[in-house]
């Protein structure tokens, strides 16, 4: 069925935001440092308020390019960032000396790691992903469900209506308070039922399916 969201009922996400490990948790003392890779740096203004909110908990945040060839997580086996933020899903390439294994060390060693999909997902990630215990789906494919879908969306009910109480239920993860309907569009994903860190904090209806 066809839903109308109000303005600022729904998280409107740019793409699928997939959460490694607990980035967003209460800030230390010292302001965690965090690295933000993007596809350009354009990005920090169309999503200055997810910026705006990790500064106001004290987050240092570093803006560079995904390929920029200064990139670097790990120098003389000391790390450089307690978190890393990923928001360019098309890359091919990591500049400098970041690749999906030393990503992985950084993840080993408790460096905490967001990454924003989508729908271009290059192969870095999705080999990121495979490590982690994800599965995305085929590049050009987006989750469908055409009874639950903004009315904005007159075209294949790409833009969905989750209903919250599709999310996790651990409220230390998703909060305590009661949610509106969440805003999605996003590329389809499958978490490895034999990992146990893998954890599905949004899942599709029974109407939604990925093509």
């Amino acid at each position: 069925r066809r839903k109308k969201m109000e303005p600022g009922a729904a998280a409107r996400a740019w793409s699928l935001l997939w959460l490694l490990l607990p980035l967003l948790g209460p800030a230390c003392a010292s302001g965690p440092r965090t690295l933000v890779l993007l596809d350009n740096l354009n990005l920090r203004e169309t999503h200055s308020l997810f910026f705006r909110s990790l500064k106001d908990r004290a987050f240092e945040l570093t803006f560079k390019t995904a390929d920029d060839p200064s990139l670097s997580l790990i120098k003389y086996g000391e790390f450089l960032y307690d978190n890393l933020i990923i928001f360019s899903p098309s890359v091919e390439d990591f500049g400098g000396n970041i690749n999906v294994e030393t990503i992985s060390t950084f993840i080993d060693g408790g460096g905490s790691v967001l990454v924003a999909a989508s729908s271009d997902i290059g192969d870095p990630l999705r080999e990121l992903g495979s490590e982690c215990g994800i599965e995305f789906d085929e590049e050009k494919t987006a989750v469908i469900d055409h009874h639950n879908y903004d009315i904005s969306d007159l075209g294949q009910h790409t833009l969905i209506v989750a209903d919250p109480e599709n999310l996790l239920k651990a409220p230390t993860i998703v909060g305590r308070s009661s949610l509106n309907p969440i805003l999605f569009r996003g590329v389809g994903m499958v978490a490895d039922p034999d990992n146990p860190l893998v954890l599905d904090i949004l899942t599709g209806s029974s109407t939604s399916y990925s093509f």
